[in-house]
């Protein structure tokens, strides 16, 4: 019993890989229908005018809008007290991303210290859509 239990499992691990959503339209055709997505991002792949770290993100955005069908824009905010600018200092991460239909993305990381939302700094990241900035759904 255990094994077939175990056997099902693993199949439905396998069922419900997500797709990689290469196209400005495949993403607004997952977003219409409700669905989420989840933005993958390798810094290393984008450009920003201050260093980037060699880390690999997975981000399930909390919200996402399509905008006159020419800009997908989305946004999530989580807490750290890991945070380069402020490490042990208690921080909100706000990260806004934009997909605009030619496959240009953007990231605005935004830190705040958590006590009184001051801005404790940002910064400004450039990627392209299926280079450093993948979509799943």
């Amino acid at each position: 019993m255990k094994r077939i239990v175990l056997s099902v499992l693993a199949l439905f691990s396998f069922a419900v890989q997500a797709d990689e959503l290469s196209t400005f339209n495949d993403i607004v055709a997952v977003v219409s229908k409700g669905k989420p997505i989840t933005f993958v991002i390798n810094f290393k792949e984008c450009s920003s005018q201050m260093p980037l770290p060699s880390i690999s993100a997975s981000i399930i955005p909390n919200a996402i809008m399509i905008v006159a069908n020419k800009r997908i824009t989305a946004s999530d905010r989580h807490f750290t007290l890991d945070d380069p600018i402020a490490r042990g200092t208690p921080v909100f991460d706000y990260s806004k991303f934009n997909i605009d239909s030619e496959g240009g993305a953007s990231i605005k990381m935004t830190m705040m210290n958590a006590t009184n939302y001051e801005v404790l700094g940002s910064h400004l990241i450039h990627c392209e859509l299926g280079e450093g900035f993948k979509v799943f759904g």
